[in-house]
Parts: structure tokens; sequence; C-alpha cells
């Protein structure tokens, strides 16, 4: 009898040893912070993805940029040094694969449920088979948010407000053709140094989601906020391609469906999070002008010569089809 517990014994954890080896953990990098929409978004793809495989694959969140900046972590998924990465548009993600910059156009998109419906639909599954140029392959949409301007001196309702203005904004070759047309002057800086630039005057103005303007306190050195909704900032779910053309078809699939779930959770957390801080900056007694005393029609006319070189790069085509999809 004892022989036969002890030999059981052993085919036991010859089982639980070779479950263990037979688990794959994936390295997934990111830049926001632990607990925010993309921290979010991986703990939702990753419930998922074990669901779907039995435990078989494993996610290791790795964020706020600790596995290197944004472009050297998008290059490193290209390379096969990183397994995973979670990457906003507006800045790094339209210089590795250019053809997604279109979504870094002012004005594109008129709010939440349209950019759902471009992203979720036959436009934002092309644009995600494009990145197979650059060696990843793009599982899904998620969200950083929509983009609200912030500033120190004045309510923003027409494009003449922001003429002369210093407004940072991120690194993107789009946003700074836009906000020059409009008149103002952008700059890049590191977002580390946003909230300092602002209290020394060195900024005058910033353009971001209102949770990360909530959570990074800037209504404190802010007087103003416009609800512009001026920019929408998807974020995309890469995976290496040598590594996804290797796994089974099923695999394949429970991977694209995990991420499709984290990226609708990153949505969710946003937009509750964009809730819950309007209460704050309600609260914190900055100005807060409304979307309906936004002069969108003045700002997109005032913006036609950068529509008109946009054009020359995606197509106007393109273009109109993202702004009047229904």
């Amino acid at each position: 009898m004892r022989a036969f517990w002890g030999a059981a014994l052993c085919v036991t954890m010859l089982m639980a040893a070779g479950s263990a080896l037979a688990q794959e953990k994936l390295r997934l990098g990111h830049v926001l912070a632990k607990g925010s929409q993309f921290s979010e978004a991986v703990r939702v793809m990753n419930e998922e993805l074990q669901r779907r495989t039995n435990g078989r694959y494993v996610i290791e969140e790795h964020p706020a940029s600790v596995l290197g900046s944004g472009p050297a972590m998008l290059d490193g998924v290209k390379l096969g040094t990183i397994d995973m990465v979670m990457s906003s548009a507006g800045g790094a993600l339209s210089k590795f694969n250019p053809k997604v910059g279109i979504l870094d156009i002012a004005l594109l998109f008129r709010d939440e449920a349209h950019a759902d419906a471009v992203l979720d639909g036959p436009i934002g599954s092309s644009l995600l088979d494009t990145f197979k140029d650059q060696g990843v392959v793009g599982l899904a949409w998620g969200e950083n948010g929509f983009r609200q301007l912030t500033n120190s001196l004045r309510p923003i309702k027409t494009p003449a407000d922001l003429k002369g203005m210093k407004i940072r904004i991120a690194e993107s070759e789009l946003y700074k053709q836009a906000f020059e047309t409009l008149g103002a002057q952008p700059f890049t800086l590191a977002f580390a140094q946003l909230y300092p630039a602002l209290k020394s005057g060195q900024a005058e103005a910033e353009e971001n989601p209102v949770t990360t303007i909530v959570s990074s306190k800037l209504q404190e050195v802010q007087s103003h906020i416009t609800l512009s909704y001026h920019t929408y900032a998807p974020a995309a779910i890469l995976i290496n391609k040598e590594l996804f053309d290797e796994l089974p078809p099923d695999v394949k699939t429970a991977f694209v469906e995990a991420a499709k779930a984290g990226g609708k959770a990153s949505r969710t957390f946003v937009r509750t999070g964009d809730k819950e801080g309007m209460k704050a900056l309600q609260a914190s007694g900055i100005t807060i002008t409304p979307t309906a005393q936004f002069d969108r029609a003045a700002f997109e006319q005032a913006l036609q010569p950068f529509y008109a070189e946009m054009a020359k790069q995606f197509t106007a085509e393109k273009i109109q089809e993202i702004k009047t999809y229904k």
C-alpha cells in the first residue's frame, strides 16, 4: 500500500512539475503607472487569457517604463526582446507605424461612440493589420482617452483664444502642426516635468485626458479647462509577430479575444475615471468651459491648412471616411 501511495505521489508531483514547466509567461510593458487604464487592460487580458488557455499563458505586467521608454519598448517587441506592449497614439505609436498616424488628426472623432465604431469596425481592423509590416501583430485597440485643453490665462472657446499660448503637447508631429496652425506655441516636455513647468509659467497650457489631469493634480497649477475633445488617443495592444505566428490557431484566437476584453476594460476605466475626475475639477474651483461653448466649427475652419497637409499624407478620402463613419 505504501508503495502504491508513494508511486501515486510521484506521478502527481511529476504532473504538477510538468504543468508548471508548460506555463509560458509573457512580458508586457507600458509607460503608465500601476493602477492606470493600461494596467487595468493588462489585468483583464491576463485573466481572460488564462481562462481561455487553462492557465497555459500568463502575462506579466511591467508598468511605468521599467522596460524602457515608449519607443524603446515598441522596438523591443519588434526585435523580440519584449513579448508585448500597450502603446498610445499621439506620439511613439505613430512614429513606429506612420500609417496609424491618421488617428492623431485633430477633431477627427466626435465622441466615444464614434471612436468605438471606427476602431471596432473594418477601419480599426485594417489599421491593426498594418502593424505586421513592423514585425508585430496588432491584437486589439484600447484607450488612453479624449484630450482636453487646460491653461492659466483664459477660457478657450475660439482659435483666437489659443494665439501665442505656450502649450505643452505630447511628442507628436501632427499635434505640433495642428497647434501651430491655430497660432499657439506648442512644445514637447517630459510628462514628469509638466507640473513644475505649469507652476513656473514655462508652460501656460497643456492638453490631456481628464483622468490624467486630475491624477497628476494639474488643476492646482491651471485656472481654466475647456472640454474640447480635440484629439482622441486610442492605445494598441501589440505582440511580437514571430511569437504570435508560432502559436496554434486556437491560442491565437484566445490572445485576440483576451486583448479585446482588455481594451474594452481600459475604455471603461477611462470613462468612469473621467466622470469622477469632473467631480474633482468642479470641486477644485477651476473655471470649466463646457463642450457646447467650444466652437468646433471655427476650429475646423482654422485647421483647413493642416487638413490639406494631412490629405497629402493619408488622402482626403481616408480622413473623411473616419470623420463621417457611423
